[in-house]
């Protein structure tokens, strides 16, 4: 008998682009809670550069849904991991479009 050596097993990965959505919408998510915990501690009264993190959050949450979402379509991974980098950054999204309506 012969063996083949073309045969590999190795377990599904995850698709570069769902990693990536999840980076962006981790770093949103610290950019959102920072301006928040900021915001609380000067009673509003924040500088500019608070206002461009949300800003960024924002901009970051979008490229990571999208980046999701094309991942979501890749054939390796798993589904749930991949559903959840599009929730995160949707969460990420509907937030920072709340406070910067709310004048964070």
């Amino acid at each position: 008998m012969q063996r083949s050596k073309e045969f590999r097993v190795s377990a599904p990965g995850m698709p570069t682009d769902t990693i990536i959505g999840y980076f962006l919408g981790g770093f949103g998510g610290l950019f959102i809670i920072i301006s928040i915990i900021k915001s609380i501690l000067t009673q509003g009264k924040v500088q500019r550069v608070y206002g461009v993190l949300m800003v960024s959050a924002l901009i970051m949450a979008f490229t990571g849904i999208v980046f999701s979402v094309i991942g979501y379509r890749a054939d390796n991974g798993g589904i749930t991991g991949k559903k959840m980098a599009i929730i995160m950054n949707g969460v990420v999204f509907g937030l920072s479009i709340i406070f910067l309506l709310m004048g964070l």
